[in-house]
């Protein structure tokens, strides 16, 4: 049987599997909750460009997002996790339905496979449910270049993708930053002059396209300038976009910091994907395709590019992960299916299948002993029944993926590899209200009396709480001397009342600390310790 739609079953069964998580997660305490609490003062303030975080300028991230955010607010009357959840969702399957196309595969089981390649990869799935404008920045970039090579292969409205292409990328800069600007014009580029076309480069990115980014940005700055200032302007032009690029002040790695995460953020097919780069740019020019060629540089140039930013982080290497896995359609395309491709998938099946039924095996058979105990104890939503059977749901469907690979059947066992993991989720999910307590602030939030003041000591980005607690938390971070001085010796002696929230693996950190903590009217949320003064 071949399905006429077969990408929208794809869509339909991934959407369907991702709906208990969309529904009932909670959200993070560090990007999702400070998104929300941006969105909240901007509103408050009358704010459409410049943007505080706890009273402080937050020039961070362009607008867009937030938009969408206060959108939500607008909307609902509140922050709705399934709303903002479909501007992940949505993007990432735009992505794939460009994918789809831009790779031009017939037959609807190997559509169905290349999808499931891409939606599956670690770093993708995780993004298509959390908060973030990664997927978001990703489509535009995916679309941006796929209008590129349209108007390069002669394709389609020519007038039309004039206006298209540095709209495009204006919205992807609109989304996320530089990133979004800076690696569709560097793909074109490298391929042009590949191909000895490097004169032909005013065609594409002319006049015209960067006019029209130019204007679009002018209207963006002055919204900026009106909205907060010539500071604020400046610190969102300079501070935030050449302060990352040439000595961040966050998430400064070396160079070498992408060719060491490809690895986990392209998991279970790092070893098929990176193996494809090699085998591509192996290969002797006149055997690849344009389109080849195209993919290769899109990975290669993008990956360089990223490397020489001072700021790296694992989530900014998103807008590789389409191109390495369209390469890979290419390079299957133009040799056939090798051997090594069949090792590639195994190797890491192998290992995470492996890792899986090992998990069974001491949950089943190692209760009583201390290490196994204590993690079961610290989480206990491991022992749940849908957990379990996500866990096995997983385990056997990889192993029948590794079995459907040497029969030959490549297709299949892509496909029933995706499946496995979608579906173990699927049923993992069901207790995701228990994760909930690990996962955000939400539950903690819940169990504080209503009107009590809040204060916190080891917790991480705590100022938050007041999406849920609806007012300010006095955080001391992680300064116990003040903490001691401020809170500990006033409550003891009855001058406050307040309830303190701290995390109980820093409850030891001192014995008169767990003696205040514990000797109070306590309970205890997951991870987090409640006392009530």
């Amino acid at each position: 049987m071949r399905p006429r739609h077969p990408l929208l079953i794809f869509f339909a069964v991934t959407l369907f599997c991702l709906l208990p998580v969309m529904l009932f997660r909670d959200f993070t305490p560090d990007n999702e909750l400070r998104y929300l609490s941006i969105a909240d003062e901007a509103m408050e303030q009358g704010n459409v460009f410049a943007f505080t975080l706890n009273g402080e300028p937050y020039a961070d991230k362009p607008p867009l997002y937030l938009w969408i955010v206060m959108l939500s607010r607008l909307l609902f009357g509140k922050h709705s996790m399934f709303f903002l959840s479909l501007f992940s969702l949505i993007p990432a399957f735009v992505t794939v339905a460009v994918m789809d196309r831009w790779m031009g595969r017939k037959d609807p089981l190997e559509r169905i496979a290349y999808a499931s390649l891409t939606m599956t990869s670690a770093l993708v799935l995780g993004l298509s449910v959390f908060l973030r404008m990664d997927m978001l920045m990703c489509m535009f970039i995916v679309l941006a270049l796929y209008t590129f090579y349209r108007m390069y292969e002669g394709e389609g409205n020519r007038r039309r993708q004039e206006i298209l292409l540095p709209l495009w990328i204006f919205l992807a800069l609109f989304t996320k930053g530089p990133v979004g600007v800076m690696m569709p014009p560097l793909v074109i580029l490298v391929f042009l002059l590949l191909k000895k076309k490097g004169r032909e480069v005013g065609r594409y990115l002319g006049w015209k396209t960067w006019g029209i980014i130019a204007a679009l940005c002018a209207v963006w700055f002055t919204g900026v300038y009106l909205d907060g200032g010539r500071d604020y302007l400046n610190n969102l032009l300079f501070h935030q976009t050449v302060g990352r690029a040439v000595n961040s002040f966050h998430h400064k790695n070396p160079f070498w910091y992408y060719f060491m995460t490809v690895w986990y953020v392209t998991a279970p097919y790092c070893i098929l994907l990176a193996g494809a780069v090699a085998a591509s740019l192996s290969a002797r020019r006149k055997e690849r395709s344009d389109k080849e060629i195209f993919f290769s540089v899109s990975v290669v140039s993008t990956t360089l590019m990223l490397s020489c930013f001072s700021a790296k982080l694992a989530i900014y290497f998103t807008p590789v992960i389409p191109f390495m896995v369209m390469l890979f359609s290419e390079v299957e395309l133009r040799t056939g299916w090798k051997r090594w491709m069949t090792w590639a998938l195994t190797a890491v099946w192998g290992l995470l299948a492996l890792a899986l039924v090992s998990t069974l095996a001491a949950m089943a058979f190692l209760k009583g002993i201390p290490p196994v105990d204590l993690i079961l104890a610290e989480y206990s939503f491991l022992t749940d029944h849908l957990v379990v059977f996500g866990i096995f749901l997983m385990a056997a469907g990889i192993v029948f993926a590794i079995v459907e690979l040497w029969r030959g059947r490549h297709t299949m066992a892509i496909t029933a590899g995706a499946a496995a993991l979608i579906l173990g989720a699927y049923s993992a999910s069901f207790s995701i209200t228990r994760i909930n307590d690990w996962a955000g602030y939400g539950n903690v939030c819940a169990t504080v009396p209503e009107g009590s003041d809040v204060v916190t000591i080891f917790v991480k980005r705590s100022a938050n709480m007041k999406i849920y607690l609806g007012r300010e938390v006095i955080d001391y971070e992680k300064d116990m001397e003040r903490f001691r001085n401020e809170v500990m010796e006033p409550c003891l002696s009855g001058a406050k009342h307040l309830v303190v929230i701290t995390s109980q693996d820093k409850l030891t950190s001192e014995e008169a600390f767990e003696d205040f903590m514990l000797e109070a009217d306590h309970w205890h949320v997951g991870p987090w310790c409640v006392a009530s003064f």
